[in-house]
């Protein structure tokens, strides 16, 4: 009796559809070079999927193919820029497209990320807008830019000398004439620090008389 030979028919791999991009960020300090990095499945060798990064940041973006240790395939999209504060915030998305050469349209997936990106204190000052009388409550509030937040400490100078006043983002007290003089806010994290412009308060019988100078 003849053995009857097996008929192999072609493997068909089909994909419905695409797992999410796995985005590694590293943490971001403005100024200093970087890379994000976009990773997605390649179970089509044949077909890998083309992986692009949306908006590119103004960088340099290589694609790359590696074997797992599992024997499946993955592509990479390494995204080399220098980040800058006007990337704080930003949203950037890892976007795969993946061509099977069918009639439809391409299978997409994508994942989206939000820029954190660290920088010292760009900007800093100190808001006073009330008008108060001898023994009224003053309060003094410092504001600054900074990521990660800065930590506020005020000065204030008279008669030629400086006395700190303490670590605060608000200081209040109650005028009287030893409150004469200019205040300031210094605003400071790991990355550097930045002071206010100086705020002069003199205080003149029954009144405190306030001029304030900002610069940005």
């Amino acid at each position: 009796m003849g053995t009857i030979p097996l008929l192999r028919s072609p493997l068909n791999i089909l994909v419905d559809s695409l797992a999410e991009p796995d985005v590694t960020v590293p943490v971001l300090r403005e100024g200093e070079e970087v890379n994000l990095t976009c990773t997605v499945p390649a179970p089509c060798p044949s077909h890998p999927p083309n992986v692009i990064w949306d908006p590119a940041l103004g960088g340099n973006v290589t694609q790359r193919t590696q074997m797992n240790a599992d024997g499946t395939q993955s592509v990479s999209a390494i995204l080399n820029f220098i980040p800058l504060l006007h990337h704080h915030e930003l949203k950037v998305n890892c976007v795969s497209i993946q061509n099977l050469h069918r009639e439809d349209r391409p299978l997409l997936s994508h994942k989206m990320v939000i820029l954190s990106v660290e920088y010292p204190p760009k900007e800093t000052w100190i808001s006073f807008t009330d008008l108060v009388w001898l023994g009224d409550n003053v309060t003094l509030t410092c504001q600054s830019k900074a990521n990660p937040p800065a930590v506020h400490r005020w000065f204030m100078k008279r008669a030629g000398l400086e006395e700190e006043l303490g670590i605060s983002h608000v200081i209040s007290f109650t005028t009287s004439r030893d409150n004469t003089g200019e205040y300031i806010c210094e605003a400071q994290n790991l990355y550097g620090a930045m002071n206010s412009t100086n705020l002069q308060i003199t205080v003149l019988g029954q009144s405190v008389l306030e001029t304030i100078d900002v610069e940005f």
